[in-house]
């Protein structure tokens, strides 16, 4: 408990530090929200890889931390190695790494909680003709643990990752998941990703609300014990 309420000191000091730049986030969530309403119609009629791709690069974490300074997000460290400045800076100083952890992740759920939460609450009327209220909470959770499970990558790899590695690793596993993608959702389901999530939502409620908040717990302990691990490996002298 000690060690999460030193992670919210930590958490409250970058939220200050970040709200110079929230009308960024307002600005690309505004964006983004336009741009998705005006794409579900369509999609709901035929499917497209167009709103697959951006509803998942939407919801998965990755714009909800635009908000954070520069000297917070991951920057060139050295050679080829990124690291995030004010995490490189907090562990030169005398504070647990568990703590910094607790507080990275602490401040990406607080961001994603804002970006991510008011943009499903307010994408409720466009997706009222194909699903009832309570399909849609179940939807909604789908979507925002995907952030968790997948987007939580992002904290991880904050404390220390390698260029070089992260391209390779890309380029072999990029092309792969495409294919499965293109197979699964446009070949046995044949309507697309968002609306296999539609489906779900709708016929398996509360199965899969189950099976995600499972997977965002799994997803939360596995990427915080990845960014231990990464620290305690890394040189920050």
């Amino acid at each position: 408990m000690t060690e999460w309420k030193e992670a919210f000191w930590l958490a409250k000091f970058e939220l200050k530090a970040s709200m110079k730049n929230f009308l960024i986030l307002m600005l690309i969530f505004i964006v983004s929200y336009l741009l998705i309403r005006s794409a579900i119609p369509g999609y709901l009629e035929e499917a497209s890889m167009g709103l697959d791709f951006f509803f998942a690069f939407t919801f998965s974490g990755f714009l909800s931390q635009l908000a954070r300074p520069k000297d917070y997000q991951i920057q060139k460290f050295r050679s080829i190695r990124y690291a995030s400045p004010f995490l490189t800076a907090l562990n030169k100083l005398a504070i647990k790494k568990e703590v910094i952890v607790k507080y990275r992740f602490l401040t990406y759920f607080l961001l994603l909680i804002l970006f991510n939460g008011l943009m499903l609450i307010g994408l409720y009327p466009e997706f009222k003709q194909v699903m009832s209220l309570n399909a849609y909470i179940a939807f909604a959770i789908i979507w925002f643990c995907f952030g968790i499970y997948i987007g939580c990558v992002t904290p991880a790899f904050e404390v220390g990752s390698n260029l070089g590695w992260n391209i390779f690793y890309a380029l072999i596993i990029g092309p792969v998941l495409f294919i499965l993608y293109i197979f699964i959702f446009y070949k046995w389901f044949s309507d697309g990703f968002v609306t296999w999530t539609i489906y779900i939502a709708n016929e398996y409620s509360i199965i899969s609300i189950i099976i995600s908040l499972t997977l965002s717990v799994i997803g939360w302990n596995v990427w915080m014990k990845i960014m231990l691990k990464k620290m305690n490996q890394t040189d920050y002298l």
